[in-house]
């Protein structure tokens, strides 16, 4: 019997397994049983189209041959960028890409309320965040990039297959159309595993948005595979996840899209010895809320936030300036700088250009708190209002924050669970790495990323605006476009390999 031949047997195996979805439940399932099988199979499976090692040694090729080179330049020496003279917004000389501009935010609730104002970037166009997915002797592959950007840490990350914005990919910035761009513009329905739009960083871009894809193609529908790409098993992509700063933000944001509950296939653990004779080496809870009453705390939870934001001027701000670089800082030093980079690159369509881009006042900790109960896990999320989400408030982490800000600030409160995740070993810890921001509008951007245990029987009171809420619930969240903000998804993908 050959690997496709065991493969399948075992997909038939593991589609018996899975029990009917109970129509009482609003707990909705959000793939069909076959890809779940698949999910899981590419999660679990040693097999792969190349071996572990060989995925290592292509990384390090790739990382030792860095073709982006970036110096800062005041904002004022931008080539083909422009200060408008009565706003003091940054703009394109084209018009297209994006703006920097000011807005002014009064954010109140029932027992308080906090004004300040802030840059932000204003970017109107809808991009494609899109990962190439097909079947290598019946076991799920993902095809991702290696890709600098002017902000990267380490040079290269891996990307998905395709990131592009909207002038990107009509051309407006003169290069080449992005490589595999045609499998992601109007797909048939039965090729789309993921399609959904997704918010950006709601606290630096005002109401962005990119659409997050995952589509099937066939075995023979890409023959070959261009230099920089890689086709990559889901076991696999969680393991590189192990790795500080490697896998983009982007390709995180696309692949949080995969969280589903492993208890979903029923009798798993009976099917957990074909995986292992496979491998080569190489709805309504006891426990929590049901669905329903979750979306029905959310939606209080946006009534209750009310955010008056108004656009202006960059030159309008009451509490920025440029410092003696020629950046936008912020007069205490907190927050960001909006700095000027020119870049050069050898590799690229193009070889040279100048833009403005966010560099952060120091790493960040985005956290997320589980616990296990009645063989599920929950999560600790919180109604998180930011200024550039559309929906004001969205589920994010139970903490997103960096700590400087937060220090000798007497206009801030210190989010809950601050001193827990700033590294005083409350409780066990689940995962701890670095994962970085994405490169093309922030710096060098790098935050720590940690999952934390709350132990059996152990008492936490929260706030009324946070909730543990399952898995599956956030699967299905996800799935419905727009409900996660970025830092949620961020660090949900690290749990790809988790169970």
């Amino acid at each position: 019997m050959n690997m496709r031949q065991k493969i399948e047997n075992l997909r038939q195996r593991l589609l018996n397994s899975i029990p009917p979805v109970n129509q009482l439940e609003i707990s909705l399932p959000v793939f069909y049983d076959e890809e779940l099988v698949d999910l899981f199979i590419s999660r679990t499976i040693g097999y792969a189209l190349h071996d572990d090692r060989y995925v290592d040694d292509w990384v390090a090729e790739h990382l030792k041959r860095p073709k982006l080179f970036s110096e800062s330049v005041p904002l004022r020496d931008l080539a083909s960028w422009r200060i408008d003279p009565s706003t003091g917004n940054i703009g394109h000389s084209s018009g297209r890409f994006f703006t920097m501009m000011g807005v002014k935010v009064r954010h109140r609730q029932e027992n308080s309320e906090i004004e300040w104002d802030q840059p932000i970037i204003d970017q109107p166009e809808v991009g494609i965040l899109g990962i190439l997915a097909k079947h290598v002797n019946g076991v799920l592959h993902f095809c991702l990039q290696a890709k600098e950007e002017p902000g990267n840490l380490n040079g290269v990350q891996l990307s998905p297959t395709v990131q592009a914005t909207y002038s990107n990919y009509t051309g407006v910035h003169g290069g080449s159309i992005p490589p595999f761009l045609e499998f992601f513009l109007n797909p048939p329905r039965e090729r789309v595993l993921f399609a959904k739009l997704q918010t950006e960083d709601g606290g630096r871009f005002l109401f962005k948005s990119n659409r997050n894809m995952i589509i099937l193609v066939g075995e023979d529908d890409v023959p070959e595979t261009p230099d920089g790409f890689i086709w990559l098993t889901l076991r696999q992509i969680a393991r590189l996840l192990h790795r500080d700063n490697l896998l983009n933000a982007c390709a995180r944001s696309v692949l949080s899209s995969l969280l589903f509950p492993m208890e979903r296939i029923g009798g798993i653990r009976k099917s957990q010895h074909a995986i292992d004779s496979l491998k080569t080496g190489a709805g309504r809870q006891s426990e929590g809320d049901c669905l329903g009453e979750i979306v029905q705390w959310l939606d209080d939870q946006r009534a209750a936030n009310h955010l008056l934001v108004k656009r202006m001027g960059l030159n309008e701000l009451g509490e920025w300036l440029i410092d003696g670089n020629g950046h936008l800082s912020h007069c205490d030093g907190r927050f960001f700088r909006v700095i000027g980079i020119d870049v050069a690159s050898s590799g690229r369509e193009v070889a040279t250009w100048s833009q403005p881009i966010i560099d952060n006042s120091e790493p960040g900790i985005i956290g997320l708190l589980m616990k296990k109960q009645g063989g599920r896990r929950y999560f600790l999320m919180q109604a998180k209002a930011e200024v550039g989400n559309r929906g004001v408030v969205l589920l994010g982490p139970t903490v997103q924050f960096t700590p400087g800000n937060y220090c000798c600030n007497l206009k801030l409160k210190k989010p809950f669970l601050f001193e827990e995740f700033s590294g005083n070993e409350t409780f066990p810890v689940v995962w701890d790495n670095w994962q970085a921001e994405e490169g093309a509008r922030f710096y060098r951007e790098t935050h720590r990323h940690r999952i934390l245990l709350l132990p059996e029987g152990t008492g936490l009171d929260i706030p009324p605006d946070f909730r543990w809420i399952s898995d599956e619930q956030l699967s299905f969240f996800i799935h419905m476009g727009e409900f996660l903000n970025s830092c949620a998804r961020s660090i949900l993908s690290c749990l790809l390999l988790e169970e």
